[in-house]
């Protein structure tokens, strides 16, 4: 079963937001709907899980000088067995790394967005449950 997890919201005047599901999640990381509303061009945004069971936060996507009217989809994965690697995008070849766990509450951090903009996130998770 797919959960969906809506991470969406409005910069303050600095163009920065912090969004976080208020319920835990749980799940294998399968795709991230990016929803770049009218935010401002190159923008960056961060999501991650963090307040997990074991304390150990992780990021999950990073996009970074993002352009606006820029609504994409990704598919992303961890790095496989490399510690220093952070995140490696699906390319159209398997296996590039392994899916995600995600098990606390997603968070969005967006920055450089553009004085009161919206934009965000919709966070595809594969459950077992």
């Amino acid at each position: 079963m797919i959960e969906t997890y809506k991470l969406t919201g409005t910069t303050n005047g600095s163009g920065a937001a912090t969004i976080t599901n208020a319920a835990a999640a749980f799940g294998l990381l399968y795709a991230v709907e990016w929803i770049d509303g009218d935010l401002a061009d190159n923008h960056t945004a961060v999501l991650s899980v963090t307040s997990t069971d074991s304390g150990v936060d992780q990021v999950l996507l990073t996009l970074g000088a993002a352009e606006g009217d820029n609504d994409k989809w990704y598919y992303p994965l961890a790095g496989a067995h490399d510690p220093a690697a952070t995140v490696a995008t699906y390319d159209g070849t398997y296996p590039v790394g392994v899916k995600a766990v995600v098990n606390g509450s997603l968070k969005l951090v967006i920055a450089s967005g553009g004085a009161t903009t919206t934009g965000g996130c919709i966070v595809y998770l594969l459950e077992d449950r």
